[in-house]
């Protein structure tokens, strides 16, 4: 089926009702096969940001995309040859931007781009996976589209904006940032069980984006450069495998300095001895890095990263990655709550034939024990512990594949495996305050609904144990106490670690705390024609 768009929006932004894909970079000068026929590429730096909405999971295969000229030719066409498309759980972009790229792209004006999604099964046995949170638990919905059908493969054609098109030159790298909504993309229907959600792709394309979030940069080591504090990766966005889908989308240049930290193979780093460990890694290890853009007016874009994750310490082709809010924790068995499982071999024979693949997981077990590797994010020094892993902690695991079960659920072994701790959200109602400690009632944990959370075990005494109506949380040299002055108590955003297993109180440690109105707000509106307004009136106040 093929779904045609409006035009794009005025200003520095167009509209596309579709969602992103990507290609492979090449920049220079290719000529024709028969005549002097040349072609002239440029560089077109590609990211992908997400606004989020009510969904535990939002999982989608994207197969294909192209990009039409002005003069009614193809200038750039991405397809995937093996059914493996380029996955992505949209809800994992809530607080970052993916860097898709720098690909090659033909010069030109660029008028349209179509993209194909495919929510039917691929080629690795996994299709569309959408959830919605019911009463702490992720129920699968029933995914529909327009027209109530089960969708299946779907093409998405728009045209940008005349006046703000894409436009693409071989001695000046070009921007698009590919904005998806999943408020604006999907009606959900909670009226029916289970829940139904019908799909239609959104997505805000822009040639003149502002990244205000932190910059994920994900790709296959090529080199290091150790004097000049950089190296080089061909980008490969997401949880994409080159081996089984397409080529990487272009090299990247992640420059770093004395104080990035590095987490190699489970082994952590500051500054040059992170890059001296990095650069012994095989050409073609993955590699994760955060930060910022840097230079991005050179043919090979440049990042600026304050975080570097490589080998082990992202995936491993003999490993299965587990990525989720620990609900629970009974000795040395957590429970993952609102699970991406990732498979990246065959080995194991439990679910997909061959490739990479994504199934989110309501309930995962994972076993611990004391040769399991623990390492904080961007605290290098902190030795490894198992019973730094506490209830609303956010963990990236990687162990090994033990089952996947029909009722959502699936177990991984994790001991003599790795697990991150990675930064972790907590949203509350302010309470009380004073200089370096707060109190809240919490909202969320690690982006999870607090009936799927059990918070035995986390005190040092079980009437210390961690209250949801009165968490408790070291707030270090802020103070919030002046909020409390507010007409009604505030909703605070904090970011930090959740307090090891068995210390509590303080339940939680924040490095940074913001009001909920000063954090980035999406007005979502829906409204039918047939039995109301067909317009919006402004009323008085």
């Amino acid at each position: 089926m093929t779904v045609p768009s409006g035009r794009a929006s005025s200003g520095a932004r167009s509209v596309l009702r579709a969602v992103f894909c990507g290609i492979f970079a090449i920049v220079g000068l290719i000529a024709g096969g028969c005549g002097n026929t040349t072609f002239t590429y440029g560089t077109t730096v590609m990211t992908v940001s997400v606004d989020p909405g009510p969904f535990t999971a939002y999982v989608a295969d994207i197969t294909s995309l192209s990009l039409l000229k002005s003069d009614g030719t193809y200038g750039y066409t991405f397809s995937t040859t093996s059914g493996y498309g380029k996955t992505a759980d949209f809800t994992r972009l809530a607080d970052t931007t993916e860097l898709f790229g720098a690909p090659a792209v033909l010069e030109g004006t660029y008028t349209q781009a179509t993209i194909t999604v495919n929510y039917g099964a691929g080629a690795n046995g996994v299709a569309a996976q959408i959830f919605v949170d019911v009463n702490g638990q992720s129920q699968a919905a029933t995914i529909v589209d327009s027209t109530g059908a089960t969708p299946t493969t779907v093409s998405y054609t728009v045209k940008f904006d005349p006046a703000n098109p894409l436009v693409v030159k071989g001695d000046q790298p070009s921007k698009l940032d590919l904005h998806f909504d999943l408020n604006a993309s999907a009606v959900v229907d909670r009226t029916v069980s289970p829940i139904k959600v019908t799909v239609r792709p959104f997505l805000t394309a822009s040639t003149q984006p502002v990244i205000n979030k932190t910059l994920r940069t994900r790709g296959e080591f090529v080199t290091a450069d150790k004097t000049a504090s950089n190296f080089t990766v061909n980008s490969v966005a997401f949880i994409d495998s080159p081996s089984y889908s397409n080529s990487p989308q272009g090299a990247v240049q992640v420059n770093t300095d004395d104080k990035s930290t590095y987490n190699v193979n489970g082994q952590t780093f500051t500054g040059t001895t992170g890059l001296a460990a990095l650069s012994t890694l095989p050409i073609n290890t993955i590699v994760v890095a955060y930060g910022a853009f840097g230079d991005t007016s050179q043919q090979k874009p440049q990042v600026k990263a304050t975080e570097v994750y490589a080998g082990l310490a992202v995936e491993s082709v003999l490993a299965t990655r587990v990525q989720g809010t620990i609900a629970s924790r009974s000795g040395n068995t957590l429970h993952i709550h609102n699970a991406d499982l990732i498979v990246t071999n065959s080995t194991s024979g439990i679910y997909a034939p061959t490739g990479v693949f994504l199934k989110f997981q309501n309930d995962v077990t994972v076993t611990l024990s004391a040769t399991t590797l623990v390492t904080i994010d961007r605290q290098p020094t902190v030795a490894s512990s198992t019973q730094l892993l506490s209830v609303g902690q956010q963990v990236d695991v990687v162990g090994v594949l033990s089952a996947i079960n029909a009722d959502n659920t699936a177990t991984v072994d994790a001991s003599g495996g790795l697990v991150r701790m990675n930064s972790t959200t907590a949203w509350g109602t302010l309470a009380s305050a004073q200089a370096g400690s707060a109190t809240v009632s919490l909202v969320t944990l690690g982006g999870t609904q607090l009936p799927a959370l059990t918070f035995t075990g986390t005190g040092t005494t079980a009437a210390n144990d961690a209250v949801a109506t009165a968490y408790d949380i070291n707030t270090g040299t802020l103070d919030l106490s002046p909020d409390l002055s507010l007409t009604a108590p505030p909703l605070v955003r904090f970011d930090g670690m959740v307090t090891a297993f068995g210390s509590a109180p303080p339940d939680f440690a924040a490095s940074a705390a913001t009001l909920g109105d000063a954090t980035e707000q999406v007005l979502a509106i829906d409204w039918t024609t047939s039995t109301g307004t067909t317009a919006l009136t402004a009323q008085p106040p």
